[in-house]
């Protein structure tokens, strides 16, 4: 992929929850100077309500279209930092939304690791649904395993953030980014 044609265009992060993405855009904005939009955060403004709630009320279908029509208004806007839901990528239009618009980094972890930091996080049991039924390790494992290959796909650079701190994988992601060095692409 021609990655000069998109070095004006937006950073996304991408990967399964509690990967460090909403932290690690914060940062990165900073050091840019860029904006930051929260995906899963800018569809509940819209929709008034959790994430968990829409599942709830309206369905996982019906949040993936709210999904990608916010990705897609993002897109079409001034450069950023996109911090993207755990399965924005599952969906091909917004693959592809995110291939042309920008350059996409892949936050990965152990699935132990990840147990952890959502056990840490307060709100991940009223804003996050199960995705499968299964417990928590177990259904990120799967969840993981089902995605890795369209992860794989979108993402310039992957990156494990098992043990690495916030400014570690902030300053991986700046000396790779074509946007603030010119290397050439990394697609894994």
């Amino acid at each position: 992929m021609d990655t000069t044609s998109r070095q004006s265009h937006h950073l996304y992060l991408t990967g399964y929850r509690g990967c460090g993405k909403s932290t690690v855009a914060q940062q990165l904005a900073q050091r840019l100077s860029l904006p930051v939009v929260d995906l899963d955060e800018r569809i509940e403004t819209r929709a008034g309500t959790t994430i968990s709630q829409i599942f709830a009320d309206q369905s996982e279908e019906a949040f993936r279209d709210m999904e990608s029509a916010c990705l897609a208004e993002v897109a079409g806007q001034d450069r950023c930092i996109v911090s993207l839901g755990g399965g924005a990528i599952l969906r091909e239009t917004n693959r592809t939304v995110i291939q042309s618009s920008g350059w996409c980094v892949w936050l990965d972890a152990d699935p132990k690791v990840l147990a952890a930091r959502l056990a840490g996080d307060v709100t991940t049991g009223d804003r996050r649904p199960s995705l499968t039924g299964q417990p928590v390790l177990e259904e990120i494992a799967t969840v993981m395993q089902a995605r890795e290959s369209l992860y794989r796909e979108v993402a310039d650079l992957r990156i494990d953030t098992s043990a690495m701190s916030i400014d570690e994988i902030v300053e991986q992601i700046l000396k790779a980014n074509p946007t603030t060095t010119g290397v050439a692409d990394t697609r894994s």
